[in-house]
């Protein structure tokens, strides 16, 4: 898949005199596989951090008591 990205010309400059042009598409998977985990590992500690949290998990069962339907 071809992707499209904007970056700041200095740092475009620097990439392409840093890095040959057959190794550019390895290098930037290989960032972004880099950055992508750390990402998901902050959302995992995230999710981690709140199903433990007690009086988040009152209010989500007392709004889950609630019935969608409407009473007439």
């Amino acid at each position: 898949m071809r992707v499209t990205l904007s970056i700041p010309d200095d740092v475009a400059r620097r990439f392409q005199a840093s890095v040959p042009a057959r190794k550019r598409s390895k290098l930037v998977t290989e960032l972004l596989l880099k950055e992508l985990s750390k990402l998901e590992g902050a959302l995992a500690a995230a999710c981690i951090n709140a199903n433990a949290d007690a009086k988040l998990n009152v209010e989500v069962e007392e709004w889950q008591a609630f019935e969608d339907e409407i009473s007439e």
